[in-house]
Order: structure tokens, then C-alpha cells, then sequence
């Protein structure tokens, strides 16, 4: 008598958690090629820029832009010299994810001030002090 309960429940249950579907919670669009050609060839910018502008242009209740693309196309405009641009990404970037509130109150007061993000390519500040001035390839 019991299995006769439990089975639909147990089968009701295991078919409710296929109800989302395949997919991912986030609209990805392209990003992880596209990165992955920009790093490989820093040519590829434009594409790779393209590429985060239509991740963007997306957003909505049923395509959420994932953490960091608006903060990521920020940067790149703010090398660009789009400094309005970079600052209305930052704040979309705080406002689709507070937990990014203090970096992005940093980015924009940089912003703000003219302080662009470091050339590619540059080895990092927090790099070991014996590691080469280049980057490997």
C-alpha cells in the first residue's frame, strides 16, 4: 500500500525537476570562443568586443547577462576612451550583482578620474619580481 503512494509522488518529483529544461541560467552567447580567439590573437578584439555587445543587447528576464560581461565590456570601452560608456557599464554590473558593489565603486571612481585599465599583454602588478617583462606566448 505505501509504494502506491510513494511511487507517483517519487515519479511527480523526479519529472517536476526536468520542467527548466536543458540550458544554462545565463546567456553565455559566444563568450568562451570569442575569449578564447581574442587571447589567442589580440586581432580578434573587435569580434571578441562584438561578442559581449550582443550579450549585453540580450539581457532580459529570459537572458540574463552573466557575472562580469558588463563589467568586462566597461573595461574595454574605458581603453577605448569611452569613459561615459564604461561607467554606465559599471553601474549595470553593480546593479545586476551588489556582491560586485565595492570593485565597481573602484572601477568607476577610476573611471571617472581617467585612469585606464592596463594595456593587455603588460605583466600584472602582483606578478613575482623575477618573472620575465614579457609574456610568454
Amino acid at each position: 500500500m505505501r509504494a502506491r503512494v510513494l511511487l507517483p509522488i517519487a515519479a511527480a518529483l523526479a519529472l517536476s525537476a526536468c520542467a527548466q529544461g536543458p540550458g544554462t541560467k545565463y546567456n553565455w552567447g559566444g563568450y568562451s570562443q570569442a575569449l578564447y580567439d581574442y587571447h589567442k590573437d589580440a586581432t580578434e578584439r573587435a569580434d571578441y568586443m562584438a561578442t559581449l555587445v550582443k550579450i549585453v543587447e540580450k539581457d532580459g528576464p529570459t537572458s540574463k547577462v552573466p557575472p562580469g560581461i558588463f563589467a568586462e565590456l566597461g573595461y574595454l570601452k574605458l581603453a577605448d576612451g569611452d569613459q561615459q560608456g564604461a561607467i554606465a557599464l559599471f553601474e549595470r554590473e553593480k546593479a545586476a550583482w551588489p556582491e560586485s558593489g565595492t570593485l565597481m565603486d573602484r572601477a568607476i571612481a577610476g573611471a571617472r578620474e581617467g585612469k585606464l585599465p592596463p594595456k593587455p599583454g603588460l605583466v600584472p602588478a602582483s606578478a613575482p619580481a623575477d618573472s620575465p617583462s614579457t609574456p610568454v606566448s
